[in-house]
């Protein structure tokens, strides 16, 4: 199971949210898309014969599909996967810099405790 950050706080504390394993497949996902794009077959038409919760879910992939093709602009499928990475990133050194503080404090009071 995969537990990531997703930024929430909790009484100042970072909380853990399980990363929800994907209901489809790429492959699935890929199919599905190709129906839309490729055959010309309505979202609606091919999220009902290919049982896909609802059609909104077949719909947002259509919409990235179309940005990774270069059809539309927006955020590609790389992009938003780098994005996610450097976010993770910043959080992680907000941490470390938030840990590093903590340690500062503490070890300056306890110089000057020692100077008295």
């Amino acid at each position: 199971m995969q537990c990531s950050f997703r930024g929430r706080r909790a009484a100042g504390k970072e909380t853990a949210v399980m990363a929800r394993p994907s209901k489809y497949t790429s492959e699935f996902r890929r199919r599905a898309i190709e129906e839309v794009l490729d055959r010309g077959r309505s979202v609606t038409e091919v999220a009902n014969s290919l049982s896909i919760t609802t059609p909104e879910t077949l719909r947002r992939w259509v919409v990235q599909a179309k940005i990774d093709r270069g059809l539309v602009t927006g955020p590609t499928t790389e992009e938003l996967a780098e994005i996610k990475a450097l976010r993770k990133e910043v959080a992680d050194q907000q941490r470390t810099i938030e840990i590093l503080k903590a340690a500062t404090t503490f070890f300056a009071q306890e110089a000057d405790r020692r100077s008295r």
